[in-house]
């Protein structure tokens, strides 16, 4: 645990020394959200919210969908010590493969956590999306989805060995499943064979538990069965990368 937070303490030295991805990935869903408020408000009136300004879909949705791009920093700053020829430095320290793992990833389940709720205040104030204080019950989605996607992310480390591939794979996540799972629009607006498929989907149970609170208005038991799929997600994905990782893989950060 000593060598798993030292390598933790690096990760957020190095992010404060260059935040200017995670603000990028800040500002560019706020200022997509009010583009498509007005379409989803007609979609969730279609599908029976009366009530519903799109508020309800395009806040949390945005959130899911970039949430996946944000995860992606995990791995990237993994291949990046590879890049920096450090990575052998932290292999010869205390740190074994699980700590070095944990290392990397708990400070970005962390940063993935705060990031999507300043993103989901910060986006109500752009869309009058209502806020009260029950929806606090909100962050057990967040912690629940940044669990499951940096485990996924994780894994992808642990088996690609180039930054391009584990690149693709996270902007596939953050689109192709962020579509299948309903996070771009209401999952009832989907064709069938996309609502059959969305269940396998961890952004399909992240937007079950978002649409829980804000339409539906559910408290802590409507979001628990949302919540422990995206744990359930997490350990096995975990496991798998436990399980696969070799600290002595080549990885390739440039090609």
């Amino acid at each position: 645990m000593t060598a798993a937070w030292a390598v933790t303490k690096v990760q957020f030295r190095i992010l404060k020394s260059d935040p200017w991805f995670l603000v990028i990935m800040f500002l560019m869903p706020l200022a997509i959200m009010p583009l498509f408020l007005k379409t989803m408000g007609l979609a969730l009136n279609s599908s029976g919210y009366a009530e519903a300004n799109g508020a309800e879909q395009v806040v949390p949705g945005q959130a899911v969908v970039f949430g996946f791009f944000v995860a992606g920093s995990m791995g990237f700053s993994v291949f990046r010590e590879h890049g920096w020829h450090t990575w052998n430095r932290l292999r010869a320290s205390a740190a074994g493969p699980k700590a070095l793992l944990l290392g990397f990833a708990a400070p970005w389940i962390l940063i993935h956590i705060g990031y999507q709720a300043l993103l989901i205040v910060v986006g109500s104030l752009f869309t009058d999306l209502n806020l009260g204080v029950g929806d606090a019950v909100d962050l057990l989605v967040l912690a629940g989805y940044s669990f499951a996607v940096i485990m996924i992310v994780m894994f992808a480390v642990s088996t690609l060995s180039s930054v391009h591939q584990v690149s693709a794979v996270v902007n596939l996540g953050a689109m192709v499943l962020g579509g299948l799972g309903g996070a771009l629009v209401p999952l009832d607006q989907l064709p069938s064979w996309a609502q059959s498929v969305a269940p396998f989907t961890p952004t399909y149970w992240a937007m079950e538990g978002h649409n829980a609170i804000f339409l539906d208005e559910a408290g802590f038991s409507g979001v628990m069965r949302p919540v422990l799929t995206l744990l359930a997600i997490g350990v096995v994905f975990g496991a798998l990368a436990i399980n696969r990782f070799r600290s002595d893989d080549v990885k390739n950060f440039f090609a």
